[in-house]
Protein backbone atom coordinates (compact mmCIF):
# COMPACT_ATOMS: atom_id res chain seq x y z
CA UNK A 1 0.00 0.00 0.00
CA UNK A 2 1.20 3.21 -0.57
CA UNK A 3 1.75 6.58 1.21
CA UNK A 4 -1.15 8.15 -0.21
CA UNK A 5 -3.52 4.98 -0.12
CA UNK A 6 -2.67 4.94 3.80
CA UNK A 7 -3.40 8.23 4.67
CA UNK A 8 -6.57 7.88 2.30
CA UNK A 9 -7.58 4.70 4.26
CA UNK A 10 -6.56 6.17 7.52
CA UNK A 11 -9.40 7.47 10.10
CA UNK A 12 -7.02 9.80 12.78
CA UNK A 13 -5.24 11.91 9.44
CA UNK A 14 -4.35 15.13 10.63
CA UNK A 15 -5.98 17.68 8.40
CA UNK A 16 -2.31 19.10 7.17
CA UNK A 17 -1.73 15.54 5.34
CA UNK A 18 -5.14 16.05 2.98
CA UNK A 19 -5.81 17.56 0.01
CA UNK A 20 -6.45 21.06 -0.09
CA UNK A 21 -9.80 20.81 -1.85
CA UNK A 22 -11.09 18.54 0.64
CA UNK A 23 -9.76 20.74 3.28
CA UNK A 24 -12.25 23.47 1.96
CA UNK A 25 -15.09 21.27 1.70
CA UNK A 26 -14.91 20.17 5.03
CA UNK A 27 -14.38 23.94 6.33
CA UNK A 28 -16.89 25.30 3.90
CA UNK A 29 -19.34 21.84 5.83
CA UNK A 30 -18.19 23.11 9.70
CA UNK A 31 -18.84 26.95 8.99
CA UNK A 32 -22.11 25.74 7.77
CA UNK A 33 -23.08 23.43 10.48
CA UNK A 34 -21.53 26.03 12.96
CA UNK A 35 -24.23 28.59 11.67
CA UNK A 36 -26.86 26.12 11.98
CA UNK A 37 -25.99 25.58 15.31
CA UNK A 38 -25.38 29.37 16.37
CA UNK A 39 -29.20 30.81 14.47
CA UNK A 40 -31.00 27.99 16.42
CA UNK A 41 -29.56 29.43 20.00
CA UNK A 42 -29.25 32.93 19.14
CA UNK A 43 -32.71 33.66 18.50
CA UNK A 44 -31.94 36.07 15.60
CA UNK A 45 -33.52 33.51 12.78
CA UNK A 46 -33.17 29.93 11.53
CA UNK A 47 -29.43 29.21 10.05
CA UNK A 48 -30.48 26.30 7.44
CA UNK A 49 -27.52 25.31 4.91
CA UNK A 50 -30.42 26.43 2.14
CA UNK A 51 -31.91 29.64 2.84
CA UNK A 52 -31.55 30.39 5.96
CA UNK A 53 -29.99 33.43 7.75
CA UNK A 54 -25.96 33.27 8.69
CA UNK A 55 -24.78 34.57 11.97
CA UNK A 56 -21.38 35.97 11.39
CA UNK A 57 -20.31 34.77 14.66
CA UNK A 58 -21.16 31.47 14.69
CA UNK A 59 -18.07 30.34 13.41
CA UNK A 60 -15.62 32.74 14.74
CA UNK A 61 -16.99 31.54 18.59
CA UNK A 62 -15.18 27.83 17.78
CA UNK A 63 -11.46 28.09 17.68
CA UNK A 64 -11.09 24.76 15.60
CA UNK A 65 -13.25 26.67 12.58
CA UNK A 66 -11.41 29.87 13.28
CA UNK A 67 -8.06 28.43 13.30
CA UNK A 68 -8.43 27.27 10.02
CA UNK A 69 -10.46 29.83 8.39
CA UNK A 70 -7.64 32.49 9.49
CA UNK A 71 -4.69 30.62 7.90
CA UNK A 72 -7.01 30.13 4.78
CA UNK A 73 -7.47 33.79 4.54
CA UNK A 74 -4.01 34.60 5.23
CA UNK A 75 -2.92 32.87 2.42
CA UNK A 76 -5.28 34.98 0.63
CA UNK A 77 -3.46 38.23 0.97
CA UNK A 78 -1.29 40.05 -0.88
CA UNK A 79 2.17 39.87 0.12
CA UNK A 80 2.72 43.43 0.89
CA UNK A 81 0.05 44.44 3.35
CA UNK A 82 0.60 47.07 5.88
CA UNK A 83 -2.53 46.66 7.67
CA UNK A 84 -5.56 44.52 8.60
CA UNK A 85 -9.51 46.60 9.51
CA UNK A 86 -12.34 45.87 9.93
CA UNK A 87 -15.75 46.06 11.61
CA UNK A 88 -16.27 45.83 15.64
CA UNK A 89 -17.28 43.55 16.96
CA UNK A 90 -18.48 41.76 13.43
CA UNK A 91 -14.56 41.13 12.26
CA UNK A 92 -12.76 41.42 15.72
CA UNK A 93 -12.20 37.36 16.36
CA UNK A 94 -11.20 36.66 12.33
CA UNK A 95 -8.71 39.46 12.18
CA UNK A 96 -7.38 38.68 15.46
CA UNK A 97 -6.72 35.69 14.31
CA UNK A 98 -5.52 36.26 10.75
CA UNK A 99 -3.23 38.74 12.64
CA UNK A 100 -1.45 36.34 14.99
CA UNK A 101 -1.04 33.89 11.21
CA UNK A 102 0.72 37.14 9.71
CA UNK A 103 1.95 39.52 12.25
CA UNK A 104 0.26 42.04 10.49
CA UNK A 105 -1.62 45.13 12.77
CA UNK A 106 -5.20 46.11 12.98
CA UNK A 107 -7.35 48.83 13.42
CA UNK A 108 -11.14 48.07 14.48
CA UNK A 109 -13.48 50.51 13.50
CA UNK A 110 -16.18 50.89 15.85
CA UNK A 111 -20.18 50.15 14.50
CA UNK A 112 -21.15 53.47 15.71
CA UNK A 113 -19.60 54.87 12.39
CA UNK A 114 -22.26 53.13 10.35
CA UNK A 115 -24.64 55.89 10.35
CA UNK A 116 -23.68 60.05 10.08
CA UNK A 117 -21.26 60.06 13.18
CA UNK A 118 -17.48 59.91 13.40
CA UNK A 119 -16.08 56.37 13.10
CA UNK A 120 -14.78 54.91 16.40
CA UNK A 121 -10.98 54.25 15.65
CA UNK A 122 -9.02 51.51 17.76
CA UNK A 123 -5.94 51.53 16.08
CA UNK A 124 -4.40 53.65 13.64
CA UNK A 125 -4.68 54.39 9.90
CA UNK A 126 -1.50 56.10 8.54
CA UNK A 127 -1.42 58.02 5.40
CA UNK A 128 -0.25 55.82 2.47
CA UNK A 129 -0.19 52.01 3.86
CA UNK A 130 -1.32 49.49 2.01
CA UNK A 131 -4.75 48.15 4.01
CA UNK A 132 -6.72 45.11 3.72
CA UNK A 133 -10.39 44.96 4.42
CA UNK A 134 -11.64 42.46 6.23
CA UNK A 135 -15.15 40.96 6.69
CA UNK A 136 -16.53 37.77 8.02
CA UNK A 137 -19.93 37.84 5.87
CA UNK A 138 -20.58 40.20 3.08
CA UNK A 139 -24.18 40.43 1.45
CA UNK A 140 -24.91 43.94 0.00
CA UNK A 141 -21.40 44.77 0.61
CA UNK A 142 -22.27 48.20 2.26
CA UNK A 143 -20.22 47.42 5.90
CA UNK A 144 -16.86 47.04 3.68
CA UNK A 145 -17.41 49.83 1.49
CA UNK A 146 -17.85 51.71 4.25
CA UNK A 147 -14.64 50.54 6.30
CA UNK A 148 -13.03 51.15 2.65
CA UNK A 149 -14.18 54.48 2.21
CA UNK A 150 -12.86 55.20 5.66
CA UNK A 151 -9.85 53.99 5.17
CA UNK A 152 -9.03 56.17 1.80
CA UNK A 153 -9.95 58.95 3.31
CA UNK A 154 -6.77 58.31 5.93
CA UNK A 155 -5.03 58.54 2.81
CA UNK A 156 -4.35 54.81 2.86
CA UNK A 157 -4.96 52.62 -0.08
CA UNK A 158 -7.43 49.28 -0.14
CA UNK A 159 -5.83 45.89 -1.41
CA UNK A 160 -9.67 44.78 -1.67
CA UNK A 161 -12.09 43.15 0.44
CA UNK A 162 -11.35 39.82 2.21
CA UNK A 163 -14.59 37.75 3.42
CA UNK A 164 -14.96 34.16 4.22
CA UNK A 165 -18.75 34.03 3.04
CA UNK A 166 -20.22 36.17 0.09
CA UNK A 167 -23.84 35.88 1.06
CA UNK A 168 -25.26 37.64 -1.42
CA UNK A 169 -24.26 40.34 -4.21
CA UNK A 170 -21.13 41.55 -2.28
CA UNK A 171 -19.00 41.10 -5.21
CA UNK A 172 -21.02 43.26 -7.50
CA UNK A 173 -21.84 45.86 -5.26
CA UNK A 174 -18.19 46.40 -4.25
CA UNK A 175 -17.08 46.27 -7.92
CA UNK A 176 -19.26 49.38 -8.54
CA UNK A 177 -17.27 51.16 -5.66
CA UNK A 178 -14.05 50.23 -7.49
CA UNK A 179 -13.13 47.51 -4.33
CA UNK A 180 -12.25 43.86 -5.60
CA UNK A 181 -14.16 41.62 -3.30
CA UNK A 182 -12.07 38.42 -2.30
CA UNK A 183 -14.19 35.35 -0.97
CA UNK A 184 -12.91 32.11 0.21
CA UNK A 185 -16.54 30.27 -0.41
CA UNK A 186 -18.34 32.80 -2.71
CA UNK A 187 -21.73 33.43 -3.63
CA UNK A 188 -21.95 30.78 -6.46
CA UNK A 189 -20.27 27.77 -5.06
CA UNK A 190 -22.77 26.82 -2.68
CA UNK A 191 -21.88 27.99 0.75
CA UNK A 192 -24.04 30.72 0.66
CA UNK A 193 -26.96 31.46 3.11
CA UNK A 194 -29.21 34.15 2.34
CA UNK A 195 -28.47 37.06 4.42
CA UNK A 196 -26.59 37.46 7.88
CA UNK A 197 -27.74 37.60 10.86
CA UNK A 198 -28.62 41.12 12.45
CA UNK A 199 -24.98 42.79 14.22
CA UNK A 200 -25.96 46.35 14.45
CA UNK A 201 -24.67 47.34 10.84
CA UNK A 202 -25.67 46.18 7.58
CA UNK A 203 -23.21 43.64 5.65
Amino acid sequence: MTLDQELAAATDVPAVFLDPARRRAELRADILAAAHMGGSTAGSGAATPAGGALDPFAFQIRPTILRRVAALMAGELPVRIDRLVTADPVGTALTTAVALHTGLPFTLVGEAGAGDGPARLRGEIHSGELVAVLDPVTTTGARASRIARLVHARGARTAGVFTVIDGGQGAAALAGTGHELHALFPADDGAVLASPVATGGQA
